[in-house]
């Protein structure tokens, strides 16, 4: 199960996703459902593979995969980590909001 939640579609329109774009990487609570840890923001700095694992679970289909570098180390929700950076599928990646 991955730790990463798809971000919801609904919106005015969809992010196009590239390198150097803001995001926050929205987190699969499903099995953590009490974790209080928020949502790990960063800048995407390269691109993954089109197929492949993400950082906790594989990724089904052609979803694109990004690297994340975070803004500050990021505990997981199982407690692991620190981790400075991640391979993300775009489906779990929204945005950041601007500043």
């Amino acid at each position: 199960m991955s730790v990463w939640k798809k971000a919801d579609s609904a919106g005015p329109s969809p992010a196009v996703f590239g390198v150097g774009m803001q995001v926050v990487v929205r987190l699969d609570r499903n099995r953590y459902p009490d974790a209080a840890a928020d949502d790990p923001s960063g800048v995407i700095v390269a691109a993954g593979e089109l197929e492949g694992a993400a950082l906790y679970a594989p990724v089904s289909g052609r979803e694109t995969v990004w690297v994340v570098q975070f803004d500050e180390p990021f505990f997981g929700l199982d407690g692991s980590g620190p981790h400075a950076s991640a391979r993300v599928a775009q489906g779990s990646l929204e945005a950041a909001p601007e500043a």
